[in-house]
């Protein structure tokens, strides 16, 4: 410590952070500086903010090299402020970078040094490097997102957060070009308001998904650590992590696994199955972690991103057992359409033997998973699945015979279904059973039978539920001649939103 730390009580401390450690000529330099302040009240006289261009060469004749550095911008944060001891004060900076800087490399590199002037104690600094690149496949300047997005800039909060959701849609087919836009929605992270910010965070880590740096799993770190987020924005933060897994966020991963907070411990295992990358390494050994989990949301979570790893037969089999020991209809509904896909990897007996012998199952919850799960069975096993239907169809719970008819949009690839859904249309106690099946059957019986049975059963029975379950079935098929023919015709039914749905369809 020096004398004047000693005299005057120092431990005066400058942090910087940046939005982004690299950015394109003409981009923005944004990001954060944190001042602490000493054990006295101190005054703080000017802040200031550089960015330095270093330039070196080899000299001629010489085995020194020649340095060239100057100075290409420069900002003075705040002046004449007073720091009262042991306080701690964020100074958020957003600029724009000249448009002519040199990319790094070939000896070139850029410096950010920042400085507190401030009487009577060694004057604090901080600095970090920035990389200057070339915009990524002719990416898009910052004027040009503005001009593109223009409520951007706006003031207004639900303008401003409709800008940021189209931004992250195009990010799925314009990543690259849009990379200028990385420290804007990083200053919104930081300071817009609860709606923004969620917006901001959710189009950052689209933007960044493949990409992601130190300082954004360092942002990531800091936010989850923040005791007053709300739900939504902690889903957000969760996403992100599973997004960069595989760039780091691994550790800030198994740390939310382990939360105290069992909605937290669930989204961790639902975007580890939605968010991340499929097969990361690690990934694996976290959602084992978690599947003695106390609370049936989070195993079932954990069960529902086990689908990523089908390949894995002893994992798969394991699926199975736990699908008669886990005491969860949670959990066991989850099991079943784990297993769903498996006889792409030579366990189709073992799919098939956990749902026959669950169709026994006191649970509705777990009969209805079957059925909702019927489409992804092998088409070599028409007879078992017909054998399912038929159980399913006849099941004492409506809304499994229900769940189970609807889903008959589905199997087209079982033709021979279509005697076993006609049954059901015709004869189920149940009206809206029978108005499911209706709708169901459009994939399996075929167009000339089934137009003519639609309107056979819209003549006999003109309830809207009908209508809805007919037209449901028409628009289904809406590319065929003959069905786009009964969509005329329903133009002109005399329940409106059903004759506006049908010119809907036929557009």
């Amino acid at each position: 410590m020096g004398l004047l730390n000693k005299l005057f009580g120092g431990g005066t401390k400058l942090e910087l952070t940046l939005d982004a450690t690299q950015a394109p000529a003409g981009g923005i330099l944004a990001g954060r500086l944190t001042l602490h302040g000493g054990k006295k009240a101190l005054t703080l006289t000017a802040l200031t903010l550089r960015l330095q261009y270093i330039l070196v060469r080899s000299k001629e004749g010489s085995s020194l090299p020649e340095i060239d550095t100057r100075t290409v911008l420069e900002h003075t944060l705040a002046q004449g402020e007073s720091i009262p001891a042991e306080s701690t004060r964020d100074f958020d900076f957003r600029f724009k970078l000249p448009d002519d800087l040199d990319p790094s490399g070939d000896g070139v590199s850029y410096k950010i040094l920042a400085a507190a002037d401030i009487p009577k104690v060694a004057d604090p600094t901080a600095e970090a490097t920035l990389k200057i690149v070339e915009g990524a496949g002719g990416g898009l300047s910052l004027e040009e997102c503005y001009e593109r997005w223009p409520d951007l800039r706006s003031h207004d909060e639900d303008d401003l957060c409709e800008a940021l959701h189209e931004v992250n849609l195009a990010c799925y087919e314009e990543r690259d070009e849009l990379q200028v836009l990385e420290p804007i929605l990083a200053g919104m992270i930081r300071t817009g308001s609860a709606d923004v910010r969620k917006r901001a965070l959710e189009t950052w880590a689209n933007l960044l998904d493949g990409r992601a740096r130190k300082e954004h799993i360092k942002l990531l770190h800091e936010l989850a650590g923040q005791r007053t987020l709300d739900r939504d924005f902690l889903r957000e933060v969760i996403t992100a992590a599973a997004k960069f897994a595989e760039e780091g966020a691994l550790p800030l991963i198994k740390e939310l696994a382990r939360s105290p907070d069992p909605e937290v411990r669930e989204e961790v295992a639902t975007q580890l199955r939605f968010a991340a990358e499929d097969k990361f390494r690690g990934k694996l050994a976290v959602l084992e972690s978690m599947l003695g989990d106390s609370v049936p949301a989070v195993r079932a979570a954990v069960v529902s991103a086990f689908s990523d790893f089908r390949d894995n037969k002893k994992l798969m089999k394991a699926v199975a057992q736990l699908a008669e020991s886990d005491p969860s209809d949670e959990v066991q509904a989850a099991c079943i359409s784990t297993l769903s896909l498996c006889h792409h990897y030579g366990l189709g007996d073992l799919t098939l033997e956990v749902y026959r012998r669950h169709l026994q199952s006191p649970s509705a919850r777990v009969r209805k998973e079957i059925g909702q799960n019927l489409q992804w069975l092998d088409e070599d096993e028409a007879a078992a699945v017909a054998g399912l239907a038929e159980r399913l169809l006849a099941d004492d719970d409506q809304e499994v015979r229900r769940s189970t008819a609807w889903n008959f949009v589905n199997l087209g690839e079982f033709p021979g279904l279509a005697p076993l859904i006609r049954r059901v249309a015709d004869n189920d106690p149940d009206p809206e059973v029978r108005a499911d099946a209706l709708f169901g059957m459009c994939s399996v019986v075929p167009l000339g039978e089934l137009i003519p049975l639609y309107r056979q059963r819209l003549a006999n029975d003109p309830s809207s539920q009908t209508a809805w379950a007919v037209l449901g079935g028409a628009r289904h098929q809406s590319e065929e001649p003959e069905a786009r023919a009964f969509l005329q015709e329903l133009t002109r039914w005399p329940m409106d939103d059903i004759a506006q749905a049908a010119r809907d369809a036929l557009e």
